[in-house]
């Protein structure tokens, strides 16, 4: 009976950490990605973005839709990662070293994410005028300043 109830909380606390990973990466992604909602603390929100001079949106965003496959493709390869974590927590035999291979592989489908995204506005503020990049700089700046 004993080890019935350990193995029922050893489960009960995996799928605590997953669901935590899983809300973690819906916060970066919101946070990172840029055009997704939630975007309170991107460094460049969709609001500053539409002020930007026509040209300089455009450009901007159609750099950032150039990235948009590749990182749909990543963001799969999180999900799958995620499933796979999943079906680790969910399995009859509790496994570590498999709980923690499927939570490293998450990890690193996450930061593959990241990285692209970052990437994308990387590129696409390359595309603006170092007045906006300048003025996008600044309400970033003064945003932090208003966090508490």
């Amino acid at each position: 009976m004993s080890g019935e109830r350990t193995s029922f909380f050893a489960v009960a606390l995996a799928l605590s950490v997953l669901l935590n990973l899983f809300f973690l990466g819906i916060v970066v992604g919101r946070i990172t990605l840029p055009g997704r909602p939630g975007e309170q603390g991107s460094l460049v929100p969709r609001h500053e973005i539409r002020a930007l001079p026509d040209a300089e949106r455009r450009a901007f965003i159609r750099t950032v839709r150039s990235h948009q496959p590749e990182i749909r493709a990543l963001r799969e390869r999180v999900l799958d990662a995620k499933r796979a974590a999943e079906g680790a927590i969910g399995a009859p035999r509790y496994d570590r070293q498999l709980l923690e291979t499927r939570f490293a592989a998450v990890r690193q489908a996450q930061e593959a994410e990241g990285v692209a995204a970052h990437e994308a506005v990387i590129e696409a503020l390359g595309t603006l005028s170092p007045n906006s990049r300048a003025t996008l700089a600044r309400k970033a700046e003064e945003k932090l300043e208003d966090t508490p």
